[in-house]
């Protein structure tokens, strides 16, 4: 079987939840001046002046009208389809940023859950109205300097997009990092921020991570649907503990990664695969299928570093059971295939387009997408902007 769902009772998990603490670490240090904010709640996303209408529903509830977006320009990416295109995988620094988005800011952000002066990336918005947010998550074995991040902010200054790219206590091996209440509370507190400043649509705002990141992203849309309007994850490791058993076989340092963070070995320690659960997507992917949360999901079909099921057992909880994948079906995502009787074509909007690897799966149900492409284990920027900018919500 492969990414069995774990179910567990709401109150064990509220209890878990409960018990759940860290210790705040000192950021990572990083050359370039820096500015100290504080947090601050979000303006109420109601308000016609943030980009939005509000309109009876049938039932005499209100909703939200989004008014329409200019539809946006790509030519700051032009060559750049992935990572490898623009930069290596974990490469970091501010440099880079400063000399490819101009006005970029490095500030602190004070955490409402330890105190603690987080760091993060900041880009304002053009002044010329609501502007959406782009939110930038870093991977597991890389900081809130990572250069991966840098295109999208490249595209988001073309448009006038505003930009938040918080670190979530850094790189992935220990307690405080990995999708730990501090971590999840840090990029809640950043996108708090950023949505309090002028300009910013708190009506639109898009996250979207890859890898580590992608798992950040889907734990937003789970635990926080009403921070996010739409979400975008590319490789996300969505069971932890899976995650673990493929790394250590593998001999991959991800396995010692994901002991530290939990505290023992999730396969055979309840204490530490209870404490990995409570750091999973699977956990919460429920509340973002109830509340019809937008989820982009794409994955290398060849993804060496994270079995392909990963992508397919996460749209699975979000997609109609009539539109699920079988349990065979992703037995033969895990081994990098494509099942023989889901080869055809692919014939929906998958957002890919000329330069990007060709798509070779692609599903739609309700709020999810699914896209696994033909890559390992990779991240494709226009796809991700493309969508956000079609509005989907």
């Amino acid at each position: 079987m492969y990414l069995i769902k774990r179910r567990k009772s709401l109150c064990a998990v509220l209890l878990a939840l409960a018990l759940v603490s860290g210790c705040g670490g000192d950021p990572s240090e990083s050359s370039g001046a820096t500015t100290t904010v504080p947090t601050a709640n979000a303006t109420d996303s109601t308000d016609p002046s943030r980009g939005s209408t509000t309109t009876e529903g049938a039932a005499g509830s209100t909703t939200t009208a989004l008014a329409p977006l200019e539809p946006p320009t790509f030519d700051s990416l032009e060559g750049i389809n992935t990572i490898g295109d623009f930069s290596g995988l974990t490469s970091a620094g501010l440099g880079l940023w400063q000399d490819s988005v101009p006005g970029i800011e490095d500030i602190r952000i004070t955490s409402t859950a330890d105190g603690a002066d987080q760091p993060a990336l900041w880009l304002a918005p053009a002044a010329d109205g609501a502007r959406p947010l782009l939110v930038i998550l870093h991977s597991s074995s890389a900081e809130y300097l990572q250069h991966a991040g840098i295109p999208y902010a490249m595209f988001a200054a073309e448009n006038g997009w505003a930009v938040i790219a918080p670190q979530f206590r850094g790189i992935n091996d220990d307690a405080d990092a990995m999708g730990s209440e501090l971590a999840v509370q840090d990029v809640v507190d950043a996108i708090e921020f950023a949505t309090a400043q002028e300009g910013v649509d708190v009506n639109r705002v898009y996250a979207v991570g890859y890898s580590g990141g992608g798992t950040m992203a889907l734990l937003l849309a789970g635990r926080h649907p009403d921070k996010v309007t739409a979400v975008a994850a590319w490789g996300p490791p969505y069971d932890l503990i899976e995650f673990y058993r493929q790394s250590l076989a593998e001999g991959r340092h991800y396995a010692s990664d994901i002991h530290a963070a939990c505290g023992g070995d999730p396969t055979s320690d309840g204490a530490a695969e209870e404490d990995c659960l409570l750091r999973s997507p699977l956990t919460y992917l429920d509340t973002a299928l109830e509340q019809q949360v937008p989820v982009f999901i794409a994955q290398g079909i060849h993804d060496q570093l994270l079995s392909p099921s990963h992508g397919a057992g996460a749209f699975n909880q979000l997609a109609d059971p009539g539109d699920r994948l079988s349990e065979e079906e992703l037995a033969e995502f895990a081994a990098g295939r494509v099942p023989e009787a889901l080869s055809e074509s692919v014939s929906i909007e998958t957002y890919f387009g000329e330069g990007d690897p060709a798509p070779v799966f692609a599903r739609q149900s309700g709020s999810a997408l699914l896209v696994f492409f033909d890559a390992d284990h990779d991240m494709v920027y226009k796809p991700t902007l493309h969508w956000f900018a079609s509005d989907p919500r």
